[in-house]
This record gives structure tokens, sequence and C-alpha cells, in this order.
């Protein structure tokens, strides 16, 4: 008699839970069995594996034959590397890649292109203050920043007497796509 391990589904419609047994090769799924060796709950988070591991390795030892659903199963609970140590699974899925549609890769194309271009316009601006005289730049940037100070209190005076042209600078400065603005209700008064 050929012993295969596979599953016997149970459970009610659209609810099933499957008993792995161990079962003649003729008998039908749900059919006669010789012997409950598990359960496999696909159902619950995370799906629930109770395999008897001494039983398993008792049919697998005696010659029967897993079906593919319970092979992965022994795999996940360690059983299957008892049995066989060295076999590795036909298809290791962890490091396969996800497929992307066609618009997914054009949006990739796309990012890696313009980060190219980012690289290579950075490049071009790194190799610009090269070709200058670097001597003169240092000096320069020593005195920026009393420019920059002096700048800021004169912007400060200005906006003390022109409250609304510094609100406007305000403005330009940020981007309308960055800000959210959430309007503020106004006091409601009542007349009596």
């Amino acid at each position: 008699m050929a012993v295969r391990l596979r599953l016997r589904r149970e459970g009610t419609k659209k609810r099933p839970h499957y008993r792995v047994v161990a079962a003649d090769k003729r008998s039908p799924r749900n059919g006669k069995f010789i012997e409950i060796i598990g359960e496999y709950h696909p159902l619950d988070d995370p799906s629930t594996i109770i395999i008897d591991e001494e039983r398993a390795m008792h049919w697998l030892e005696h010659g029967a034959q897993p079906s593919d659903q319970v092979k992965k199963l022994l795999r996940i609970v360690g059983v299957w590397e008892q049995f066989k140590p060295d076999d590795e699974p036909l298809r290791d899925r962890s490091t396969d890649k996800p497929k992307l549609s066609k618009k997914a890769k054009a949006k990739l194309a796309a990012d890696k292109d313009s980060a190219a271009e980012a690289a290579a316009e950075k490049e071009a601006a790194a190799e610009e203050p090269v070709a200058g005289e670097p001597a003169a730049e240092e000096p320069v940037a020593e005195e920026e920043p009393e420019a920059a100070a002096s700048d800021e209190t004169a912007a400060d005076a200005t906006a003390a007497d022109e409250p609304e042209a510094a609100a406007d600078e305000v403005d330009d400065e940020v981007d309308d796509d960055d800000v959210t603005c959430i309007p503020q209700s106004m006091p409601q008064t009542s007349t009596l």
C-alpha cells in the first residue's frame, strides 16, 4: 500500500481548516485515512501549524510521500530538515525580486536618469571652484558673515517700518506646495 501524507479538508463553507493525515494514495481527499498527524489552520493570523513530529518522522522513514503542501508545512515546522538535512526547496522565494508594472519600471528609470543628471551637475559644480583661485574665495567667505549680519539689522529696521513688505518677502521664500494653510475662524460676536 502506497502511503501519502496529505491534507484533509474540514471546516465549513469558505472557512476551511485541514488535518494532516497519513492515507492510502488511492483513497479520496476526505475519505479513509490511517492516522492524523497534525492540523493546519490557514485562516488564523498567523496561520497555525500543529504537527506531531515523531509520527511524521515515523511515516517518512517508512516510505510515505508527502504532498507538496505538506512538504512545505514540514519544512516550516523543521521535520523535513531532520529527514533530509541537505535538501533545499526547489525555489527560494526570499531572493525573488518583485515584478514591477510598466509604469513602475518607467518611473524607476526616470528616477535613475534624474539621479545620474544630479550627480553629473554636482561633479561639474565641484570642478568649477577648483579651476578658480581658492585663496581669493576664503577671505570673501570670512567677510560674508559680517555683511550678512549688517543686512539682517537693516532688514529688521525695514521690517519694523513696513510690516506688509516684510510679510511679502517671507511669502516669496516659502513655497506654497510645502505649506498647508489652515484658516482660523473669526471670533463670532453677537449683537443684541
